[in-house]
């Protein structure tokens, strides 16, 4: 099943934005979609892939100015009408998982997932209501295996360790890079499309 990365982009429409991640709900191919989450210098959950934006990192600005750039907020993804996965990939090695958590609790209904590259922001999740994973299983190695899910890049994945993970009960999620990755994976939950 595929996922799509930071939405689903067609012509007209940028990335990481609800119209991106309605093109995403409402298509056949895709099981969910992912999106990479700030926060602003006001404290607002914000939906940007990138840490700079108009040349200043986003937890200098407000969401207001943000919003001037066409930056969205967590919460109105939430609110989408959708039992689809929201894949959110925690960008703000600062985030506030206590506010984050309140935040993702009041969405019991979601099927979402948190993941992060920082093994340090997941760390501090406690009982939480939805899925919580790290990003890059090589980068992030542990013998601590109190994840749902990990997501692997494509180009590092080995059939032996999507197998590993799988006799752990941790759902494994593919990232593919392009266009030229073929999915050989047949056993594996999801495939990150970045296409």
């Amino acid at each position: 099943m595929f996922i799509a990365h930071r939405g689903l982009v067609k012509k007209g429409v940028v990335e990481n934005t609800l119209p991106a991640f309605l093109n995403a709900i409402k298509s056949n191919k895709y099981a969910g979609f992912e999106l990479d989450v700030y926060t602003s210098k006001d404290k607002v959950f914000v939906v940007h892939h990138d840490p700079i934006v108009n040349g200043k990192f986003i937890w200098k600005q407000t969401y207001k100015e943000l919003r001037k750039s066409g930056i969205i907020k967590l919460v109105d993804v939430l609110k989408l009408s959708t039992d689809k996965i929201i894949l959110i990939d925690i960008k703000d090695i600062n985030l506030d998982i206590t506010k984050f958590t309140k935040l993702l609790n009041k969405y019991k209904d979601k099927n979402i997932y948190v993941t992060s590259f920082f093994n340090s922001v997941i760390k501090k999740f406690k009982n939480p209501t939805f899925k919580v994973g790290i990003l890059n299983f090589v980068l992030n190695s542990t013998s601590e295996y109190n994840y749902d899910f990990i997501g692997i890049l494509y180009d590092i994945a080995t059939t032996h360790m999507i197998n590993s993970l799988k006799d752990l009960n941790i759902e494994v999620f593919i990232y593919a890079i392009s266009k030229k990755d073929k999915y050989i994976f047949n056993d594996v939950y999801y495939i990150v499309d970045f296409i």
